[in-house]
């Protein structure tokens, strides 16, 4: 913005200030602090499907979902990622620039899991779910689904899964 040479330095300075300000005011906003720790994607979360337990990072945001395992070299044998939806829809996952193969599981907003899916390792093919009701969706290690049993119909600990999503400070994805 250019400022007339006729305006003293002060309203130059101070005009400058304000419109910092108003930048900043535009900017992303976030949650008031409420005193507690917010976890983050980081962090591991037990949940039990099928009778086992899992541990699990909760992807939450558009770019954590976007993200997801890419870069990741390895799984531990009961660690995964689960990736969960404000609304329940027919899901589209691809493993563009995640250099191991994984097992993918599509579940419906009760927990219930609906399908599993084969993912091969670098493919940019998305793999759609057949059913357009699907609000959660968990990456595993390949193959783990069948060698633990783990069929169409398993359900997820929904109680679990609430407390990690308020763990992580999206208490907007629980169901009221």
């Amino acid at each position: 913005m250019e400022i007339p040479d006729t305006c003293p330095l002060w309203a130059a300075r101070l005009l400058s200030c304000f419109c910092l300000l108003l930048l900043a005011a535009c900017g992303e906003s976030r949650p008031a602090p409420t005193g507690k720790a917010v976890a983050g994607i980081e962090t591991r979360f037990p949940l039990t499907l099928g009778g086992k337990t899992i541990r699990v990072q909760v992807a939450v945001t558009e770019l954590e979902t976007q993200k997801g395992l890419m870069g990741r070299r390895a799984l531990a044998a009961d660690e995964g990622m689960l990736f969960v939806f404000a609304q329940s829809q027919q899901r589209f996952f691809w493993m563009r620039g995640v250099p191991i193969n994984i097992s993918l599981g599509y579940f419906t907003a009760n927990g219930r899991l609906d399908e599993v899916k084969a993912l091969i390792a670098e493919n940019p093919v998305e793999v759609p779910s057949r059913s357009h009701a699907i609000r959660f969706v968990l990456e595993m290690p390949e193959a783990w689904f069948e060698a633990n049993k783990v069929r169409p119909g398993a359900v997820l600990d929904l109680a679990a899964v609430r407390a990690a999503i308020q763990a992580r400070g999206f208490q907007q994805y629980l169901d009221e």
